[in-house]
Parts: C-alpha cells; structure tokens; sequence
C-alpha cells in the first residue's frame, strides 16, 4: 500500500506547503455513496440467480453480513468472499459458482459517480487541499483506483486506507488515524467527508471536523453539504 501512495504522491507537481496548526489542509473521503454510487445495485447477480429459478432472499443483505465483515478485515480474499455469498444459495456445481462469482464481479464494477465529483476534487487538488480516502471494503486499492481512473481523478489521492489493508472498519479510531498519519497531519487539520451517522461521529470523535453528504436522517456533523461542488464554496467561506 506505501509503494502505491508514493506513487500517488510521484505524480503530484505541486510541493507541500507550510502546515499551520488547526488549519485545514486536508479533505477525507469515505469513498461508496460519497463519490460513487451502483446505479443497478445487484443486477447482475439477480439475473444469474433468474437464470437458474431462483431469486435474491429477503434476508440477502443481513445473511451475507459475518461473510463481509470478515472480506472488509481482509480475514478471508475477495474471491472467497464472492464463494461463500454465492454458496448461500446452494449452488455448488463449479461452472455455476464461476458464473456467480462473475456476476458479483460485474455488480461491483458497475460504478457510477455523483455529479460534479471529478471536478470538484480536481479543483480542491489544484487549489492545494491534501486528498485522502478511508473506505470499508473487500476491494482493492488497486480495483477502486481502476474506477477513479475512469472518473478522471485516479491522480489527487495523498492518501488511501482501506479496511482490507488495515484490518479494521469505520469508526474505529485507527482507520482515521492511519490516514491523517499518511498525510503528516494532526486531526484539526483535516475534515472528514461522509455519509453515516456512526462514521461521521468516529471521525468526529478523533477530533476532526465532519463533512455529511448524501447522509443518514440521523447523521450530525458540523456542516452539511446538498451537492458534491458544495465542498468548493464550503472550503472557501467556513472551513478556515
């Protein structure tokens, strides 16, 4: 993960400036359902089960949830992962859990981005805001910058944790704690950008200032923003 953020960071031609104390320098991420979103959440896996005269169960999410926890800690791979969810629908015959692991596959590429995403993050990059991300997921760092590469701004990252990498998820306190370490910054010098009320209160409670987007009922943070460009005109008039 170090050589892939040294890379990043290789491709930034603009040097650090000054760091002054409580001073926000730089913006965190979560990354799903903040910069992008699966227009057709499950489609491809739904078809597949169609195909054999089945269909998703009611309880799919809460039954594949022990399964994720442990893909998300990096407990099991991915692709086991992709085996026990296929599993759970007895299927068992190889050429049928090949094409259902496949499928998940599809579903989890199948990314799209909030409007006005690119650009604002390309703007915040040249403006000179420090980039991170903190995500929970069983994907690797490398497959999600696949994705941001599509979006135009696989190049702004100064910092990625993933829980796969870390072994642990939001909001424990290591997860924030790695990447503002990443950035060489103390938790008054970045804000965190989210959606979940539980992770907005774990970065909250790190003592970074919190950023709800596209956010829970329940989410409290200290400023909330509509629209993804919203962060330009927040990063000008009230975060400093």
């Amino acid at each position: 993960m170090t050589e892939l953020i040294d890379l990043l960071r290789a491709n930034r031609n603009c040097e650090q400036t000054s760091i002054e104390s409580g001073k926000i320098r730089a913006l965190i991420f979560d990354a799903g359902d903040i910069l992008y979103f699966r227009p057709e959440r499950g489609a491809k896996f739904a078809a597949f089960l169609k195909e054999l005269g089945m269909e998703i169960k009611p309880n799919h999410t809460q039954e594949k949830k022990p399964i994720e926890y442990k893909a998300y800690r990096g407990e099991i791979s991915h692709d086991e992962y992709r085996e026990a969810v296929v599993s759970m629908y007895g299927i068992t015959e190889p050429e049928q859990v090949a094409r259902g692991k496949q499928a998940l596959i599809d579903d989890d590429n199948n990314v799209a981005f909030f409007d006005g995403v690119p650009e604002t993050l390309r703007a915040l990059d040249e403006s000179g805001y420090l980039l991170g991300i903190v995500t929970d997921t069983a994907n690797s760092i490398s497959a999600k910058l696949s994705w941001f590469e599509r979006g135009g701004f696989g190049h702004v990252w100064d910092s990625i944790v993933s829980s796969l990498e870390l072994g642990t998820r939001k909001p424990d306190p290591k997860i924030y704690q790695a990447a503002l370490q990443q950035l060489g910054l103390t938790p008054d010098q970045a804000a965190f950008v989210g959606h979940k009320a539980s992770e907005l209160e774990g970065a909250h409670e790190v003592g970074m200032r919190t950023i709800a987007f596209n956010y829970d009922k329940n989410a409290r943070a200290d400023f909330y923003i509509e629209k993804f460009s919203d962060l330009l005109l927040l990063t000008v008039q009230e975060l400093n």
